[in-house]
């Protein structure tokens, strides 16, 4: 019994005597002997317990962990892991591109229904600002006394400038608010009659008309991202003109003064890029 216990005895203190930290690689090759210092971004270790021995140097990022002789194990890799996966994982910003062609199958405006398209970028990295620029053209409704309480059929063609704010960035429900410059220019048709001495009535004419509008609105939007790279958007806006001049082909001018109630609502269809 004594013989086993000081075989046991001997056994623990040899392998004590040998025991030794081991580094192991991240290709899983082992390093085995007696660590120094960790530091940041490196760690000093020696191969021999001679007190001169030689120190070595291995770089942090070629380890997986360390295994030291007390049995304590310390990884390295999880906190490089961990960095490079937020390093990798894109952001909303990234997933949804800056650039936006929009196709508007409806539009109304005050002058009519139309349709139109617009193309939109966002011009600052976070993608909270962008400039869109639509171009919209409404046809004739002459029965809607709604849009068209004067008869006159207009067609009016409009090219509407923008800025477009993004209060909290793009997200797959988006939401931006912004002024717009509207220019309008079409044609319509005007309807009077003019006094015939001879006959002492009134003779009916038919003409044409050149309208030209200008002014602002602010729009509301809110966009659905189907997709990454499809969405769905609805926007509606209140403004004013301050230019509304008529002009018919007896030269006689109509110039609607004042501020002028105006307004817009759209959906669309977009894709991102």
């Amino acid at each position: 019994m004594k013989t086993i216990t000081l075989a046991t005895l001997f056994l623990f203190i040899f392998i004590s005597a040998h025991a030794q930290d081991v580094l192991v690689k991240r290709n899983g090759d082992t390093i085995e002997g007696k660590v120094i210092e960790v530091g940041i971004d490196r760690v000093s270790y020696k191969i021999s317990k001679e007190p001169n021995a030689a120190v070595f140097v291995i770089r942090k990022n070629e380890l997986s962990r360390i295994e030291f002789e007390n049995g304590q194990t310390v990884l390295l890799n999880d906190r490089l892991n961990l960095g490079r996966k937020q390093i990798s994982k894109p952001s909303n910003n990234e997933v949804y591109g800056r650039s936006q062609l929009n196709f508007s199958p409806f539009k109304a405006l005050d002058s009519g229904p139309g349709f139109g398209i617009s193309y939109e970028i966002q011009v600052d990295k976070n993608q909270y600002i962008g400039i869109i620029l639509p171009l919209t053209m409404t046809f004739p409704d002459r029965y809607n006394y709604l849009f068209d309480s004067n008869g006159n059929r207009s067609e009016m063609y409009y090219v509407s400038p923008g800025l477009k704010i993004y209060p909290f960035s793009q997200h797959r429900v988006t939401y931006a608010v912004g002024p717009q410059l509207f220019l309008g220019y079409g044609k319509g048709y005007s309807n009077n009659s003019i006094y015939d001495p001879t006959t002492g009535g009134y003779i009916p004419r038919t003409g044409t008309t050149k309208n030209f509008r200008l002014g602002i609105l602010v729009n509301n939007y809110v966009n659905f991202q189907i997709t990454p790279k499809f969405q769905l958007g609805l926007n509606g806006g209140l403004g004013s003109r301050y230019v509304d001049r008529e002009k018919n082909e007896f030269d006689s001018i109509t110039n609607r003064g004042g501020i002028n109630i105006t307004g817009e609502f759209n959906f669309s269809l977009g894709f991102r890029f």
